[in-house]
């Protein structure tokens, strides 16, 4: 009897936990998150000859740290809208409970970036007021106001509200009492930085202030970001921006670093924030390559100690199929096997060029983001994965949530990037590893461009697999599934299946089991999260 009612009292707390799960998930971070089938389509089908797909969750590759997007300027107007509209579209972006028909509620960021302005917004050589800035500092720069930025600190605090458990503090330009020409951007005067030489140290200084005071709010900043896109010479007044050279690069972090030891902080500088991956490994006109220069041939090793051994670049100008997606990731790849554990970070990216003009709500742009994203994971091996505009209100395909561009109120839209990026960030938690995948068809990265794409990713604590099919091509493909090497025969019983296409946002699937053949529609994201059963036999979906 003693053993039955230990038996019992297990299992019952196993179902209450995953009833408070349910119940109370909006507002909190939980390690397992709930997964339950749905009302969307059941995706088994009776095909024939279909594509073998083996997963091994023993041969383990990059940890994968988190998913996100930033705040950039429009949330300093959309975090003062109506509660219940910001309330909303900050649970398309952070939330991870379900809705009445166990669908995501939203897509469940791990990871925000928040940008300190320079302040930017207090000239008007910026033209457009969506694309200043503002700062912590009173505009005649004598004193903090901690009241500045509402909107963002709004948005902030709702994402730690919803369980996101990084965040990142970047900056775009120095304030502007500290460049060289007194503007947030550059201009043919400023040089190799517009960073006035003089105020190296009162810029660490400010940063390391701004970390600390958030500290103490109970809102600390993991990272901080202090330079963005150095590269660029960024003269032309359209958004905040500074340019500058490695040596510049170079002083800047050991300046930043001995201020936020000074103040016993353990904030980790992210570190350059490269416009284009391919300035990470390739050496360019008066600028050696980032990765040699500062983690190898450099002199000063001391960087790689002071950065965590980890760098971040963007996926910008390298998501071509035919010169940029496959190529250049795999240059990166190359270069980063050179550095053992160099850990690497893509922090920015949206469709830029031609292609990115017009908003576009719909799958075909989320296809290509989704692309982007599974070959910056799989061949990059980013431990990272973030987008640009958590919220826009441009015509321009650069959000996740769209918004009206008025500043006080209006309304707002989500789009199938959102839902997209929403297949990676609301399964694969922080901590999963991405597991190897073998397929019968041995295609390579340069095959599957326009066809069908796979990675595989594992929950060791909780014995959990996620799969991520991005169907690219206009016809649907029938698959089977095969785990190897799984530490108990029944952790893997059957698959909850998600898909997002040009019907379906992020729609929770009948439950498929893993002996049935499973269909992938033609245009479409699927992901599939396994269930097993626990030591008592009881059903677990997680």
């Amino acid at each position: 009897m003693t053993l039955m009612r230990v038996r019992l009292t297990k299992t019952f707390c196993r179902i209450l936990s995953v009833v408070l799960a349910m119940f109370f998930l909006h507002g909190f971070c939980c390690a397992e998150l709930v997964c339950l089938p749905g009302q969307g389509p059941d995706l088994s089908t009776h095909e024939k000859n279909p594509l073998l797909v083996k997963i091994d969750i023993t041969q383990q590759k990059q940890t994968i740290h988190s998913f996100g997007a930033s705040d950039c300027w429009t949330v300093q107007f959309i975090g003062e809208w109506p509660l219940k509209k910001r309330e909303a579209i900050a649970d398309l972006l952070f939330e991870t409970g379900l809705d009445p028909k166990n669908n995501p509620k939203g897509i469940g960021l791990s990871i925000w970036r928040f940008n300190l302005g320079a302040g930017s917004n207090w000239r008007e050589n910026i033209p457009s007021a969506w694309r200043r800035a503002d700062t912590f500092l009173s505009e005649d720069f004598k004193y903090y106001d901690w009241s500045r930025l509402p909107g963002q600190r709004w948005f902030l605090k709702a994402a730690k509200q919803r369980g996101v458990g990084q965040f990142v503090l970047f900056v775009n330009s120095p304030p502007i009492h500290m460049t060289k020409n007194g503007k947030a951007f550059c201009d043919n005067s400023s040089g190799s930085t517009n960073l006035s030489d003089d105020k190296f140290n009162a810029f660490a200084s400010y940063l390391a202030d701004v970390l600390k005071h958030f500290q103490e709010e109970g809102l600390s900043f993991a990272y901080v970001s202090p330079i963005n896109e150095p590269e660029w010479d960024w003269v032309n007044p359209i958004q905040e921006r500074c340019q500058y050279g490695n040596r510049d690069m170079l002083l800047l972090v050991h300046m930043l670093y001995r201020e936020i030891h000074h103040h016993g902080l353990r904030t980790r500088i992210l570190f350059p924030e490269a416009g284009a991956i391919d300035y990470l490994y390739l050496n360019k006109p008066r600028r050696p390559n980032y990765i040699d220069y500062f983690f190898g041939a450099f002199e000063d090793t001391t960087v790689r100690d002071i950065l965590g051994n980890r760098l971040c670049g963007h996926s910008y100008f390298s998501d071509t199929p035919k010169t940029g997606l496959v190529v250049k990731r795999k240059g990166l790849a190359e270069k980063l096997s050179q550095y053992p554990n160099l850990e690497y970070w893509m922090t920015e990216y949206c469709i830029l060029g031609d292609e990115g003009k017009g908003r576009d709500l719909g799958i075909d742009p989320a296809l290509h983001v989704a692309r982007v994203i599974h070959y910056d994971l799989t061949l990059a091996q980013a431990s990272s994965w973030s987008w640009w505009l958590g919220i826009s209100v441009f015509d321009y395909k650069d959000g996740l949530v769209y918004a009206d561009k008025f500043s006080r109120n209006g309304n707002f839209y989500d789009s199938k990037i959102l839902w997209a990026l929403g297949n990676f960030s609301r399964f694969i938690r922080p901590g999963m590893k991405r597991v190897a995948v073998w397929r019968s068809d041995g295609a390579g990265h340069k095959d599957t461009l326009e066809g069908l794409l796979v990675s595989a990713y594992y929950d060791n604590d909780n014995h959990r697999v996620v799969i991520v099919f991005v169907n690219y091509q206009s016809q649907n493909v029938p698959v089977k599934l095969q785990f190897t090497n799984t530490q108990r025969e029944d952790s893997v019983r059957a698959l909850i299946p998600y898909i997002t296409n040009s019907l379906e946002s992020l729609t929770a699937c009948k439950e498929a089991s893993t002996q049935n053949i499973l269909l992938i529609p033609a245009r479409s994201i699927v992901t599939f999260v396994t269930t097993g059963k626990d030591e008592d036999g009881m059903d677990v979906k997680k």
